[in-house]
């Protein structure tokens, strides 16, 4: 059986929801009644992960890969290891919504790209494929607040939120140059100014002849080089990135 590269992952995964709107209305309980959900992105990732696991289950055992689930502090969201060859997949689902400067957060720099073995499922050496699902998305304002005389049940509510792209790249890819997030140690995407650059668009390692090794070398070396380098042009220029050209 062959191995489920990307390009094939992303076929079949666009083949099974292609008729998908990815849009909840909310939780519905034993009642029929809906309770309503905000656009805060981590309700929506939850959404997005629980909505996705179904295809992706149906994609990994037609090519005989066992899937795993990590809790939320542990990298990866997925886990596809094949049951014969062993060949190991981490793939995670991400979030972000339409802003003029739009990036992703993707994952942390200072656990198993520097520990093999810290906040991970498994060993990050034992992984050949780092994937992410990524999920771009509209805001549609708060939602309505109901008491109990009113409660909708399903059909009489709208969905707070309208996905604007959703893509399969792999992490490299994504990567950009920035920390992603306030003071937290989370690896930052490129910034894209509309939904269709994560689709289409390459970060600054996309330049390299081994841009996976580029990339996991600079974040795991975050504070040596983000001051330094800060540019695509400086990084290829970097000599000790030169090993990766």
């Amino acid at each position: 059986m062959n191995a489920l590269t990307i390009d094939g992952f992303r076929r079949n995964f666009f083949n099974l929801t292609e008729n998908w709107s990815w849009e909840v209305q909310g939780f519905l309980d034993s009642n029929s009644f809906v309770h309503p959900i905000d656009s805060d992105t981590k309700v929506i990732s939850t959404i997005f992960e629980r909505m996705a696991a179904p295809a992706l289950r149906s994609i990994a055992r037609e090519f005989g890969y066992h899937v795993e689930l990590a809790n939320q502090t542990t990298y990866p969201d997925f886990t596809m290891t094949n049951i014969i060859t062993g060949h190991r997949i981490a793939l995670d689902i991400k979030t972000t919504y339409t802003r003029a400067r739009m990036i992703f957060t993707l994952g942390g720099y200072n656990s198993f790209l520097r520990n093999d073995t810290k906040n991970i499922l498994h060993a990050y050496s034992s992984y050949t494929d780092h994937w992410v699902l990524g999920f771009v998305y509209k805001q549609l304002g708060h939602h309505t607040e109901y008491d109990l005389e009113n409660l909708p049940k399903a059909g009489e509510i709208t969905c707070p939120y309208k996905v604007e792209a959703v893509f399969i790249r792999e992490k490299h890819e994504l990567c950009g140059l920035k920390a992603g997030s306030g003071n937290t140690k989370n690896i930052g995407s490129f910034v894209g100014s509309k939904p269709s650059d994560f689709q289409h668009g390459m970060g600054p390692f996309a330049g390299f002849a081994k841009p996976k090794e580029a990339c996991d070398f600079y974040w795991a070396n975050y504070e040596a080089f983000s001051l330094a380098i800060g540019t695509a042009e400086r990084l290829v220029a970097h000599p000790d990135f030169q090993r990766f050209m």
